[in-house]
């Protein structure tokens, strides 16, 4: 596998000016490398529904031999960056940088340009192989929600491997948690504050007292919960009248996660009546939680892949959400693959050079594995 070329590529994607729901340069990158590997292309209508201007696309490779369908994913956006980001490699430590103004975007262009690499070493070497189906999803950096687009009859994979994971090479999540955003109105009474503040209730004094009772950080080894943004008042001579609270919860167990809600309800009750004022909690679930065993289809495939090209097969259970907890509740049992990406979202984010061959090579493994032909 030529490593060079992997690196250009990687190189060459992340340089694309590339947010969440403006996602068309790379898309139309994208269709054009895969068309030109013999791949089918089509683009969903995810970006009209979600007020972006891109849709997902999901491309085929017909099979050239009898073997189960696997289906390869990866998304094209990245969280919030200047949309200059700067890519360095430094050889001597064996990974590629930013210029330290802006994250990578290893998350996801690491599992983009993967998939690519496998995709040409599959057509260049004439490997046998089943039917290959690629999945590149947009605004899956807003909390997962392109893959929650997809129409999944049109999927004939009932194995998926999901190259979104951070850590080295040979990386496979089995698991990861619901998530739910979580969203409260505090209400008060507007009065103004120099003449007649006993006449107002102060929404913001009522949202800390709030804020000191929910539920917060870990909760258990498998439940979260942060509450991070307030919206209150509009100006410093009147009383604040009502105050946003946006937070999450997170658990991989369907009992916790209901707990947390409840939690929060509770707490939203108690306040409520303490200061005889008005409170909403909504509860919006991004995506639902999943959980496969390690002797699930795409976990054997994973691991034996992996094994195949000397990384290391680790099974891990994630914090956050992926587009593999649609295809687990779609009835596609699907894994996350680790791609060599480290401390993403971040500016000191990095790529390790050899993790991204090693797991574009696992990805040839797992074709050649599905088709029986390893």
């Amino acid at each position: 596998m030529d490593q060079k070329r992997i690196i250009d590529e990687f190189k060459e994607l992340v340089s694309i000016e590339v947010h969440s729901r403006d996602e068309r340069a790379i898309a139309d990158v994208l269709k054009e490398k895969l068309t030109a590997l013999g791949l089918t292309v089509t683009e969903d209508k995810a970006g009209e529904v979600l007020g972006g201007n891109t849709g997902n696309l999901y491309a085929q490779l017909p099979g050239n031999t009898d073997g189960e369908p696997v289906l390869f994913s990866a998304h094209m956006d990245r969280v919030g960056n200047h949309g200059h980001i700067v890519p360095l490699v430094k050889e001597e430590e064996g990974k590629i940088v930013s210029d330290g103004t802006s994250i990578l975007a290893g998350d996801d262009i690491g599992g983009v340009a993967a998939i690519l690499a496998m995709l040409r070493e599959v057509k260049e070497k004439q490997i046998p192989h089943g039917l290959i189906e690629v999945a590149f999803s947009v605004c899956e950096e807003t909390g997962v929600e392109g893959s929650r687009q997809y129409d999944f009859s049109k999927f004939r994979s009932k194995s998926a491997f999901v190259y979104d994971a951070s850590g080295k090479a040979g990386t496979i999540v089995l698991a990861a948690p619901s998530k739910g955003r979580v969203t409260i109105r505090v209400h008060g009474v507007t009065a103004h504050a120099g003449n007649e503040p006993e006449k107002g209730l102060n929404a913001l004094k009522v949202a800390a007292d709030l804020i000191m009772q929910l539920p917060d950080g870990r909760l258990s080894p498998v439940s979260t919960a942060n509450f991070s943004i307030i919206e209150a008042g509009s100006a410093t001579n009147v009383v604040c009248d009502l105050v946003t609270i946006t937070g999450e919860q997170r658990s991989r167990d369907a009992k916790e996660y209901q707990q947390i809600s409840a939690d929060i309800q509770a707490a939203a009750d108690r306040i409520s009546e303490k200061y005889h004022t008005k409170i909403e909690v909504e509860l919006h679930t991004l995506y639902h939680a999943f959980k496969l065993e390690e002797t699930a289809r795409p976990c054997v495939l994973a691991k034996e892949a992996a094994e195949a090209v000397c990384a290391v097969p680790f099974f891990k259970e994630g914090g956050g959400g992926m587009d593999a907890n649609h295809f687990n509740e779609h009835g596609i049992a699907a894994v996350g693959i680790g791609t060599g990406n480290f401390k993403c979202h971040t500016s000191e984010e990095y790529q390790v050079i050899d993790d991204l061959v090693k797991c574009a090579k696992q990805a040839v493994e797992i074709v050649k594995l599905a088709a029986g032909k390893n």
